[in-house]
């Protein structure tokens, strides 16, 4: 067993792994997968590969968030036909070397839950993946303006509301096929930042890759502006915290759950769950 940091040439490697666990990132007419390019050339990012027989078998990456020693595990993977040999412990350890707080989004797999456990971070919330079909969110209620943003706007007022610079994650997401940034106006006040795109698995929609709220925000209210913003007239997928108080609201409407991952974290309260909707893989 060997664990290393990857490098470029480790992209093919990689990209299969992803997709050997159902993680897709290959795009159609896209000459290279976007978001393992972005992973390997993004700062204050640790991404490691580990070598089984001298072939890589495993993948994990770490991204630095509000500064030195806090770090968010983006991806843990291993080739399916090579787990249970232990290097998925070996490089989740490495990717996290360093870090004083650690947290991640968990998948239901009992062995990822254990191995996060036992790094010191604890189940904390659901984050729940919503499937939202055209028509379920209604159209925006007086007082809310959408308006386009650009990476630089998007990326000040997401700093300026929950303290983690993402400038570079937007100007990825702003990157991928019909990508579109906003800001959601409420009663003349910013009250929330997204970024939407075309979704890459089927069924064929959008989605929401992160949205910011105010923190003097109503949440519930920016919640659905940000939705119906993200949406248009299309299907939308989106992953927003369990325990946000839009999410009751939602599912009175019709919003499905079609699955759901668990945040784990070595301090209780790292961020607002009612101030963000997270991207799985960047925060």
């Amino acid at each position: 067993m060997i664990i290393r940091l990857a490098t470029e040439a480790d992209s093919d490697a990689i990209t299969a792994i992803l997709e050997a666990n159902d993680e897709p990132v290959v795009w159609p007419d896209v000459p290279r997968p976007p978001y393992v390019e972005h992973l390997l050339s993004r700062p204050r990012t640790r991404v490691v590969v580990g070598e089984l027989d001298g072939t890589v078998a495993g993948v994990a990456a770490s991204i630095e968030v509000g500064g030195p020693g806090r770090r968010f595990l983006s991806d843990l993977y291993v080739d399916p036909a090579r787990q249970s040999r232990g290097l998925g412990s070996a490089i989740l350890r490495a990717a996290f070397e360093g870090a004083d707080e650690r947290m991640t989004f968990s998948s239901s797999d009992p062995r990822a839950l254990g191995a996060y456990i036992r790094n010191g971070m604890r189940p904390r919330w659901p984050l729940l993946y919503l499937e939202i079909a055209a028509g379920h969110l209604g159209p925006h209620d007086e007082g809310v303006v959408v308006r386009p943003a650009d990476v630089a706007d998007t990326a000040r007022l997401s700093l300026e509301w929950n303290g983690i610079d993402r400038t570079v994650d937007f100007a990825f997401y702003a990157r991928l096929p019909e990508a579109s940034g906003f800001t959601v106006i409420v009663d003349g006040a910013e009250a929330a930042v997204g970024w939407a795109r075309r979704e890459l698995a089927p069924p064929d929609g959008r989605w929401l890759d992160h949205a910011s709220i105010a923190p003097d925000a109503d949440p519930v209210r920016a919640a659905f502006a940000v939705l119906r913003a993200a949406a248009g007239d299309d299907r939308l997928g989106a992953a927003v915290p369990g325990l946000h108080p839009a999410v009751a609201a939602l599912l009175e409407r019709g919003v499905r759950i079609g699955g759901q991952d668990t945040f784990c974290a070595t301090d209780p309260n790292p961020f607002d769950p009612d101030r963000i909707f997270p991207s799985p893989g960047l925060l």
